[in-house]
């Protein structure tokens, strides 16, 4: 989720869907992505690829997606 809500959206202004989330509620929404673990990442390392999904989870120990 960190890379999909770190991708700029010109229906945001060019913003992510994260910092215009943090905008709108503030200290609330800081906190609530901290704790979902969604983190921003730099417009350079995003990757939005299905094999992503695959290498987060063998990164984690989960079982591949049959």
């Amino acid at each position: 989720m960190s890379h999909v809500n770190s991708e700029p959206r010109g229906a945001l202004g060019f913003s992510t869907p994260a910092c215009a989330f943090r905008a709108m509620l503030g200290e609330d929404a800081a906190a609530l992505l901290h704790a979902c673990g969604v983190e921003d990442v730099p417009i350079g390392g995003l990757d939005l690829t299905p094999e992503l999904i695959e290498r987060v989870r063998a990164e984690r120990g989960d079982a591949p997606l049959a």
